[in-house]
């Protein structure tokens, strides 16, 4: 039997927490080992960074997590460490990382990993036409300094991964590979729906950031006047920064009994609030970022579920697509029509198929090993 290729996985993963990215980073992991590619990973605690392996995880490096702003800027630097303490121990045929803030101990991770042979998958996980949030002035004094080093480390990856509103063929010299974000599917229990006669509950899964543009939708549900009432569930914690703001904003519009803030919610909660909701939104801030199209993690959570949802741009993964899952609202600061939304609702509820439906396209078009073949593949045919 051919022994399988080694790869190490490059992310920051902190285990003594719940995190946005969780999901996607299993997702991710799962895809590799379907693939038959031996999977290692480093996480981090509070105290060490360790490398895991087929479930067991060794401690391989500290983590100073007592500092401030450690999650953004030096977890990176103790990341590299662990990373190269791993390439130490063994050599890896490939490693895939996720972009991060550079340090000049970036650069001596991919010298190393050329000059062991290893090849380099990186992951720019959102390329945005412009920009995104304004930073905080520590953290923008820190991106200067991280771009002192981006030059060089440029030079050693052997593919990138793109994940974003990108289409390039080639970036810094090197092969480009545009891909949709992807799904576990196995991972995400398919929905039950609620007979629902209350209301049209509808399912708002984020992590409330200002692109997310739920404000919108907030605004859409007080100009509302049809006979439905409505209900807004909004999932997910202060990540994004917006949630002091949008909750603000329920109060001073009085729709406290209509928008409910659940904070993150996990396992069954979140099972129980999928079957809940009739539909789920997307991001509706998307302009925000100067983005026409998405790739977004919570449209591929929806369909695995089997949710229907609303968006405001195209997402190439339902280009195959023959029934319509989703409608569109404009991808722009107008308020959305909440009657069209609601009607949308309704006629979802009368197709008692559609759960098992938008299931069924999720496992044949958006599942992670089915983006992540096609990279694999491609250095298979170079040897």
């Amino acid at each position: 039997m051919t022994e399988k290729k080694k790869l190490l996985y490059i992310v920051r993963y902190p285990i003594y927490e719940d995190f946005n990215l969780r999901g996607k980073f299993d997702g991710q992991l799962a895809a590799f080992r379907k693939l038959n590619l031996d999977v290692y990973h480093l996480v981090f605690d509070k105290e060490y960074f360790y490398l895991v392996h087929e479930g067991e995880k060794e401690a391989i490096g500290r983590a100073a997590s007592h500092m401030p702003m450690y999650f953004h800027t030096r977890v990176y630097y103790d990341m590299h460490m662990a990373a190269l303490k791993a390439m130490e121990k063994l050599r890896f045929d490939f490693i895939y990382w996720r972009d991060a803030p550079i340090w000049r101990s970036s650069c001596t991770v991919g010298r190393t990993a050329h000059k062991a042979g290893t090849k380099i998958i990186y992951e720019i996980p959102t390329y945005c036409k412009g920009g995104e949030t304004a930073m905080s002035i520590p953290r923008r004094i820190f991106s200067l300094y991280a771009n002192l080093w981006k030059q060089e480390l440029m030079r050693y990856p052997d593919a990138f991964i793109f994940t974003g509103d990108a289409d390039f063929d080639t970036f810094y010299g090197k092969p480009a590979i545009n891909i949709d974000n992807g799904v576990n599917v196995d991972a995400m229990p398919l929905r039950s729906p609620r007979e629902n006669t209350d209301a049209v509950h509808i399912l708002a899964l984020a992590s409330m950031s200002y692109w997310h543009g739920y404000d919108r939708l907030i605004k859409s549900l007080r100009q509302y006047t049809g006979g439905q009432r409505v209900m807004i569930h909004m999932v997910g914690g202060n990540d994004g920064g917006m949630l002091p703001e949008w909750k603000k904003l329920v109060s001073d519009l009085e729709l406290e009994d209509r928008v409910i803030f659940h904070g993150k919610l996990y396992g069954d909660d979140l099972t129980t609030m999928f079957n809940l909701c009739d539909i789920g939104i997307n991001s509706l801030g998307l302009y925000r970022k100067n983005m026409d199209a998405t790739s977004e993690l919570k449209i591929r959570e929806y369909a695995a579920r089997g949710l229907p949802f609303v968006c405001s741009v195209e997402d190439p993964a339902f280009a195959f697509a023959t029934e319509e899952f989703w409608i569109r609202v404009p991808n722009d600061d107008t308020i959305p029509d909440m009657n069209q939304i609601v009607n949308f609702a309704l006629k979802m509820r009368t197709d008692k198929a559609h759960t098992r439906k938008l299931r069924d396209y999720a496992e044949k078009y958006m599942t992670w090993e089915g983006q992540y073949a096609s990279v694999f593949q491609m250095f298979e045919e170079e040897q």
